[in-house]
């Protein structure tokens, strides 16, 4: 028997919220403390496991981008996962450039807390992985 509370999807969707907000207390309060967030090294550099890592993760972003918005455009919950499509904005903080690119995240949500974040180059590939695979703890 699942404990009451917000759905997968509202976890990630008040997650987003807190991202564009830059209120990272708010994200942070979302998260198991062994959070993973796994990106390939293409991306934004690789993987981050705990809250100390992820917390660097995003200082190095906020050194590098001046601007930075994720848009998701819809999700799809299947089970404890949620496959998001998103397009992701962010603006140079030295240059100026701006930047779009439009990935897949996959979350995973464990009683009550989201405790996995896979980032995909293919957006479909998110949904996909969040059909087909178990995951694995």
């Amino acid at each position: 028997m699942s404990s009451p509370g917000p759905s997968p999807t509202e976890l990630v969707q008040s997650l987003y919220e807190a991202i564009n907000a830059r209120d990272y207390e708010a994200g942070f309060a979302l998260l198991d403390p062994d959070f993973e967030w796994l990106e390939p090294q293409t991306l934004l550099g690789g993987d981050h496991r705990g809250f100390g890592e992820v917390r660097e993760g995003i200082q190095a972003q906020l050194e590098v981008w001046d601007e930075f918005t994720i848009e998701p455009e819809e999700f799809h919950e299947v089970g404890d996962r949620v496959a998001v499509p998103i397009r992701q904005r962010a603006r140079g903080c030295s240059s100026g450039a701006a930047v779009e690119i439009r990935i897949g995240h996959l979350w995973t949500v464990r009683d009550g807390k989201v405790i996995r974040l896979e980032v995909f180059p293919a957006r479909e590939d998110a949904r996909k992985a969040a059909e087909s695979r178990p995951f694995a703890a």
